[in-house]
């Protein structure tokens, strides 16, 4: 729908079609519209349109206008006192008792001075606008905000350079809004459609936003969720949320993301970014990024999950199983079980096929394979991985220290990340620690 075409009828979503006709109001029009009284003489001009909101109405109620009338300056006009209200005529109800001097409220906000020109994101086409304008439609005998519109950022693949086009009209029940500290703007929940994207479209919408709103949708969804989806986005992305977050807030997400994307992550970072971040990790967390990071990224233990779920020979499939709930969050990281012996030397790496279809009464020990298990050093370079992990034909092959302990499992998609896209694999040595 093209905002310069207003509909009779808000096109917009089910929630706000009537039955009855009505024209859409731009918000943008009104501001500088003479207002008048009812006799037919102008008394001042529109400055602004009042809406309450808590976050929770899918359409905000208009409460009145902002006015600049003579004499008086701003002062609030009560929609109960305009007797006119369209796309082009304002007329009021004088009263002897005036107008009371224009006074922000709880839960008001103008719309032209608190939302036009910032972000906001259209969570059902899962994308970031600018908002250029905002739409009035009268439902059920009262004016409310349904729509918005507004500019689409881009990117051109060729320049690398972000674009705007100018988009279409979204239904307001839809938008997430971002405000100042303090403002009614700023919402203590998300909105329910944030909730029910994947990481990836999470990880989309925070590559486009501007830092002050990415800070503040970040600090109210679940930082999980939040981790989960910085695992998705790009080096640089990475890179610019982490240096532009307080490093307390970038170590409570660093802690929640799986530890090769940890260690990933900090790698892109300069030496003091990165130390600063470490430095308030919890303990163990910090202890196991530091030790990844002291691997070259081009090495088995540079790249490597230490996402292990470990069984003893003695333990029953049964037992096994109870163990792989517990790393349901993990799942994409877990491609089967360790087995080790009583001193945890690696004995062999059971795929989760042999667990589903053995009995859960059998023990590990029955389901051992005789043929020796493929496994790596930490200090083997990307090519012998591969090597490996083509002669095993299994999509991952475990990495043990000089003592065959299991430290760690290396999947077909960390080779992939290790050689890089196009151009080789990339060398980072570690640094001097």
């Amino acid at each position: 729908m093209d905002p310069s075409e207003v509909p009779d009828i808000p096109e917009v979503a089910s929630g706000i079609k009537g039955k009855e006709a009505h024209k859409l109001i731009r918000a943008t029009k009104k501001i500088g519209q003479v207002l008048f009284n009812s006799d037919g003489s102008a008394i001042g001009e529109v400055v602004d349109i009042v809406v309450r909101w808590d976050g929770q109405d899918p359409h905000p109620l208009v409460t009145g206008l902002v006015a600049d009338v003579a004499d008086l300056g701003k002062v609030f006009v009560s929609s109960a006192r305009l007797t006119t209200f369209t796309k082009n005529n304002n007329v009021v109800q004088q009263r002897e008792d005036g107008f009371q001097p224009w006074e922000r409220r709880r839960g008001e906000l103008l719309l032209n001075e608190d939302f036009i020109g910032r972000q906001v994101v259209d969570t059902d086409d899962v994308r970031v606008l600018r908002a250029r304008d905002l739409f009035l439609a009268r439902l059920a005998g009262q004016y409310r905000l349904v729509a918005v519109t507004g500019k689409k950022k881009f990117r051109l693949p060729e320049a690398g350079e972000e674009q705007e086009n100018e988009g279409d009209l979204v239904d307001w029940a839809d938008i997430h809004p971002f405000g100042d500290p303090g403002s009614e703007l700023r919402l203590k929940f998300p909105h329910e459609g944030l909730k029910r994207l994947r990481p990836g479209d999470l990880a989309d919408i925070l590559e486009h936003l501007d830092k002050e709103a990415r800070d503040e949708l970040t600090s109210t969804m679940d930082p999980e969720f939040v981790a989960d989806a910085i695992e998705e986005m790009e080096p640089e992305e990475v890179e610019e949320l982490l240096i532009d977050t307080d490093p307390s807030k970038a170590a409570s997400l660093i802690s929640k993301m799986e530890p090769d994307e940890a260690v990933d992550a900090l790698r892109d970072l300069g030496r003091a970014e990165a130390d600063e971040i470490i430095a308030k990790l919890p303990l163990a967390v910090a202890r196991q990024i530091k030790a990844l990071l002291d691997y070259p990224e081009a090495m088995a233990g540079g790249f490597m999950t230490t996402t292990l779920v470990v069984a003893q020979l003695a333990e029953t499939v049964e037992e096994v199983i109870e163990k792989l709930k517990g790393f349901r969050e993990h799942s994409v990281d877990i491609d089967g079980v360790v087995v080790v012996d009583e001193d945890g030397v690696f004995i062999d790496d059971l795929g989760l096929f042999d667990i589903l279809v053995a009995s859960q009464e059998d023990l590990v020990f029955d389901l051992v394979h005789e043929v020796e298990p493929v496994m790596v050093g930490a200090d083997y370079m990307v090519k012998e991985v591969v090597d490996k992990l083509k002669a095993s034909r299994r999509s991952s092959v475990i990495v043990v220290d000089e003592g065959l302990h299991p430290i760690g499992r290396v999947l077909a998609d960390d080779v992939i990340d290790a050689l890089g896209v196009g151009s080789g694999f990339r060398f980072r040595m570690p640094w001097n620690r």
